[in-house]
């Protein structure tokens, strides 16, 4: 599997997001100084890297597969941040 998502992370999103029909939460790379992931709501994209979990479509295009590949986006509650590792 190219990257996992935690149930912390997947039940944060679903809190914070209000999908309609073909809408997905799209993790991609944001960059500057560094990289850094991004998350928006965006119609979901057939091509693209898709995981469910917790009733939520989550996906990531192929353009954006490297930075995530072998990795695992979970919630730290303590800190309220999302770690990618």
């Amino acid at each position: 599997m190219i990257f996992e998502i935690s149930q912390q992370a997947a039940e944060f999103y679903k809190n914070e997001f209000v999908l309609g029909d073909n809408e997905a939460i799209r993790l991609f790379v944001r960059g500057a100084e560094g990289f850094f992931l991004g998350v928006e709501k965006d119609l979901l994209e057939q091509e693209s890297f898709i995981i469910e979990k917790n009733g939520i479509k989550f996906f990531i295009t192929e353009s954006d597969q490297w930075h995530f590949q072998g990795k695992t986006l979970n919630f730290d509650q303590t800190s309220e941040t999302m770690i990618l590792s």
